[in-house]
């Protein structure tokens, strides 16, 4: 029976619209799965339509879907995947769809093996944020159901893959601290970690070699483990240090802070940093972040969008979400370099 059919009894689509006080368009949206309604007004529908003995099977309702994450990404105390998932639940929410958060663990990652609930349960569609390997995201490959990929791409499935144009902005913050008068750059960051990163960190050097900049292997500092994603302060400086230095993200920049702070120097007075994500961190640390502020709300909506219509999709078509600098109080112009006491 298609979503939304009248089954039996006498309530009618009009009688559901006369008791709402709404036009019978808009029932017929709501039981039938159709958008131009808002997600409220949908489930008084829904509600009203049960007490009035309307039975159906609302197509909205019928649909559950996936969203996949490593515990990796998600535990981290910046939040950014925690409030990407917080934007596509509320999403879904409103939309009349199901969701469950499955967070996989670093020895499921290195086993391939699905969690128990991605094995038992048959989900519509799949959301896979923050990136896994190639070979445990083949295992959420099917032929009938929609993947999307947040923050990442992959050419191991089919999937459209939603992104922020990283290596771009990281050349434009990189010329921004150049402009500033900053000559020496360092970058915070394992490269080769992800893709994230690793665009990152290629903008920030293609910059430097176009201004015809140093680099230096000892101005790359690592502050996290890339096994559990855990940060600390607790790293050397290089004997010169940089003025400033590029963050991959709002985390790393707030753990350089303290380190820097370690050795008796400030932020931006010695050291200026600029980062990403602009995660709420980057509002409360002091001092407050430069950071590149990346749409959760625009990620979480477009990948809904992707799995309710599967047509949309594109193969590995790449689609690449606006983003902004949001200037505040980490950054300013270079000054005699200071060296770590």
């Amino acid at each position: 029976m298609p979503p939304g059919r009248h089954k039996s009894g006498k309530t009618t689509m009009q009688d559901i619209a006369d008791r709402l006080g709404i036009s019978k368009v808009s029932v017929s949206k709501a039981l039938n799965g159709k958008t131009g309604i808002s997600g409220g007004l949908r489930q008084t529908i829904f509600s009203t339509a049960r007490e009035m003995g309307y039975e159906f099977i609302p197509a909205e309702e019928s649909k559950r879907f996936a969203f996949v994450v490593s515990k990796h990404f998600f535990l981290e105390t910046d939040a950014f995947y925690s409030e990407m998932y917080y934007q596509f639940n509320k999403q879904c929410l409103e939309t009349g769809i199901s969701t469950a958060l499955i967070i996989v663990g670093n020895d499921d990652l290195a086993r391939n093996i699905l969690p128990p609930q991605m094995q038992m349960e048959d989900f519509n569609g799949v959301a896979v944020a923050g990136e896994v390997p190639d070979t445990f995201l083949c295992l959420l490959e099917k032929p009938s159901r929609p993947l999307v990929l947040m923050d990442f791409e992959s050419g191991a499935v089919s999937a459209c893959s939603l992104l922020t144009g990283n290596y771009h902005w990281a050349s434009v913050i990189t010329q921004l601290l150049v402009d500033q008068g900053h000559k020496k750059i360092g970058f915070i960051g394992q490269p080769g970690a992800t893709k994230s990163i690793t665009d990152r960190y290629f903008g920030y050097r293609r910059t430097l070699l176009l201004n015809q900049l140093p680099f230096r292997e000892d101005w790359v500092l690592v502050n996290n483990d890339t096994l559990t994603g855990l940060y600390t302060s607790n790293i050397p400086l290089p004997r010169e240090l940089p003025t400033a230095f590029v963050c991959h993200c709002d985390m790393a920049a707030y753990y350089l802070l303290g380190t820097l702070n370690q050795h008796g120097l400030q932020c931006p007075r010695d050291v200026s940093i600029i980062s990403f994500d602009n995660t709420r961190l980057a509002e409360t640390c002091c001092p407050p972040l430069t950071s590149v502020g990346i749409d959760t709300k625009a990620f979480a909506r477009k990948a809904l969008e992707l799995l309710i219509h599967p047509e949309l999709r594109d193969g590995n078509r790449r689609i690449y979400l606006p983003a902004a600098l949001i200037e505040r109080k980490s950054n300013g112009p270079a000054k005699a370099t200071a060296q770590p006491e």
